[in-house]
């Protein structure tokens, strides 16, 4: 024992040299590993935005691991192959729980720091950084710092960076965004509305038709704030444009289930217990089973649904649509049973929608579907109710059969209508993502 601890003393700075070495290359790995995920899905999307509304850059495959950079809306900026930088919705991956907030933020030391595509000063230069510009670090390797620029994956070196204490979130997750490649958006749908505030509720600025082009401005939720030739400043729905930047257009469109956002509002709750049937059952009781069974049946295709209330609670009418505009939800379903004043006066499924630009798609998708259950159909109607008037997302309401009837009660109290009023659904909003 006395001759290692003799050992020790003559050859302490090797041994020092040693240490810190080994703690160096475990804060590498350390740094490396931060917020890796894995892909559980067997391929999942990449947008070069947080959303269905941006486009679509590629695809990553079962087992991938990725590195989050940051977080906004339940979609995770990622660093990919190459050092590409892409979204993908956090649902589809394992450890939604990592918080993205762990990536540290640099100062630039040195006026007009060279950015290079690789860990090589030989390599591209992709621009310059100013003195005293905050970076988000992505990774670092020896005399290299992994920086987030412009959207991509670049390098500086490490001397000319400044660690601090402050960490990535959300604040600097908005600056990858392709929002400054967008120069035009161009109507796609007849009968377009410019509107004074970002909501189906604003007052119109102008109705313009197909092919009508404005200068983009900026993003508010789904809608898109935007300039005419006139001067005049309004916004137009994210779904009724495309829009086009410097590089290829961006389509509005949601073209895959897995990654939408569904909001199912079971009708009533709490003290409003809805109509009532002749056998003193309450809707809100049928709503929330009809929603809980679409919930299961809608994550089963990789969907993320939230319920507006998940027992038997009181919730407004606004308390209901403002949720669908506050998680930019791609789809808003109403859940309710139809009532007549008289018993067995009415029969029959609606499904109503407020504004067809925004509604009608999602409306003629699910109500397709619906045709196929056994209480007849009375198809699509358009309707000004609360939840949709002041919705701002696609919404429609289903009335799913009169609860006041004795031939539709004894399909809506059963449990196999209420698994084929979720299978319908269900397919309905696959058709509508297509």
């Amino acid at each position: 024992m006395k001759k290692f601890w003799d050992f020790l003393k003559k050859y302490k700075i090797i041994v020092a040299v040693i240490f810190l070495i080994c703690i160096s290359s475990w804060s590498t790995i350390a740094l490396a590993n931060a917020n890796a995920v894995n892909v559980k899905s067997d391929s999942v999307n990449v947008r070069v935005g947080p959303g269905l509304s941006y486009a679509n850059m590629g695809q990553v495959k079962k087992g991938d691991k990725l590195s989050i950079i940051s977080e906004k809306n339940k979609w995770y900026e990622v660093r990919l192959a190459g050092d590409k930088i892409g979204w993908v919705a956090s649902w589809l991956l394992d450890n939604t729980d990592v918080s993205s907030t762990t990536n540290k933020v640099g100062i630039i030391k040195v006026q007009n720091t060279t950015v290079f595509k690789n860990a090589d000063a030989t390599s591209a230069v992709l621009g310059t950084i100013s003195q005293s510009d905050k970076v988000t670090i992505m990774y670092q390797e020896k005399d290299w710092t992994q920086i987030l620029y412009k959207g991509t994956a670049g390098w500086v070196k490490t001397e000319f960076i400044q660690g601090t204490q402050e960490t990535s979130g959300e604040s600097t997750s908005s600056k990858s965004s392709n929002s400054s490649d967008i120069k035009k958006v161009t109507v796609t749908q007849p009968s377009t509305k410019l509107r004074i505030d970002p909501n189906s509720n604003g007052r119109i600025v102008k109705t313009v038709n197909v092919g009508k082009s404005f200068d983009y401005l900026g993003k508010n939720g789904k809608w898109y704030k935007v300039r005419d030739s006139d001067g005049s400043v309004g916004y137009v729905a994210s779904w009724v444009v495309t829009v086009t930047g410097t590089k290829d257009a961006v389509k509005s469109a949601a073209t895959n289930i897995s990654e939408a956002t569904i909001v199912i509002d079971p009708g009533h709750g709490g003290t409003d217990v809805g109509a009532e049937s002749k056998k003193k059952t309450y809707e809100k009781n049928f709503t929330l089973a009809y929603a809980q069974e679409i919930k299961k049946q809608l994550q089963k295709t990789g969907a993320r649904v939230i319920l507006t209330r998940d027992g038997d609670a009181t919730k407004s009418l606004g308390n209901r649509a403002r949720l669908s505009s506050k998680i930019e939800a791609d789809a808003y379903i109403s859940l309710h049973f139809d009532s007549s004043t008289s018993a067995d006066a009415g029969s029959g499924i609606t499904t109503y929608y407020y504004e067809n630009s925004k509604d009608g798609k999602l409306a003629t998708s699910l109500n397709d579907q619906l045709k196929a259950l056994k209480i007849k159909n009375r198809g699509t109607q358009q309707k000004d109710l609360y939840v949709l008037h002041y919705n701002s997302q696609p919404s429609v309401l289903l009335e799913l059969g009169y609860i006041n009837s004795k031939s539709d009660y004894k399909h809506i109290n059963s449990e196999a209508y209420k698994e084929q009023v979720a299978r319908a659904v269900t397919a309905g909003l696959k058709n509508y993502f297509q």
